[in-house]
């Protein structure tokens, strides 16, 4: 986990920044987790305070702690897809700061962060970074008027397996957070983590 940490904080200090125009009426939207631990069900990804690169969920001053609610427009990560329809798959971009989501780690076990330009960076071998295969899948069943919803996969290189969250117990800067990561069914770890998924929401007034 250190050594992924490190490689994310040489990316974000060599990463070049690659504006992208959105088109004002676009949709955005906000990433929270679905879980079975009351502690993580429903709280919105946020940056690690230790690494701005980093994605998870992590408490911030003006986190309404009490009510396990995390919903501050200040600190939740917001995205708009970038849609490739020849691959059906999509690219997640932040508007505030022009990053693009991706997955970046070894051995099947990847970071969920947020990079400038993951295109521009030099990675080492067996490394994967991958920012373009993300798929969106709408919810369907809410009910007419409710807000716009579903759930994020990695659709790219072993994407079988699934999202989980690791306890941040090894940085004390992450005041007690949780890391997002995707681990493939072949990934193999010793450190304890939960089952997650990833889903996505229509943000509020955006």
């Amino acid at each position: 986990m250190k050594l992924q940490t490190l490689t994310l904080s040489f990316l974000a200090c060599t990463g070049l920044a690659k504006p992208v125009r959105r088109d004002a009426s676009q949709a955005i939207y906000a990433l929270r987790l679905s879980s079975s631990v009351p502690s993580l069900n429903g709280l919105y990804l946020t940056r690690s305070p230790n690494n701005r690169t980093i994605l998870g969920i992590f408490p911030h001053p003006n986190d309404n702690n009490e009510n396990n609610n995390n919903n501050n427009n200040n600190n939740k990560i917001l995205f708009y897809p970038v849609h490739d329809p020849k691959s059906g798959l999509s690219e997640l971009r932040t508007p505030a700061s022009g990053d693009t989501l991706a997955v970046l780690g070894f051995n099947g076990l990847l970071d969920l962060a947020s990079l400038a330009d993951p295109a521009a960076v030099d990675l080492a071998e067996g490394t994967t970074c991958d920012w373009t295969s993300f798929r969106l899948e709408p919810d369907h069943e809410r009910k007419s008027g409710a807000a716009e919803t579903g759930t994020v996969m990695y659709a790219g290189e072993g994407s079988e397996g699934r999202w989980v969250a690791f306890p941040a117990a090894g940085d004390p800067g992450a005041g007690g957070g949780w890391y997002v990561k995707w681990k493939d069914v072949n990934a193999w770890t010793m450190a304890d983590y939960m089952p997650v998924q990833l889903e996505y929401q229509l943000a509020e007034g955006k």
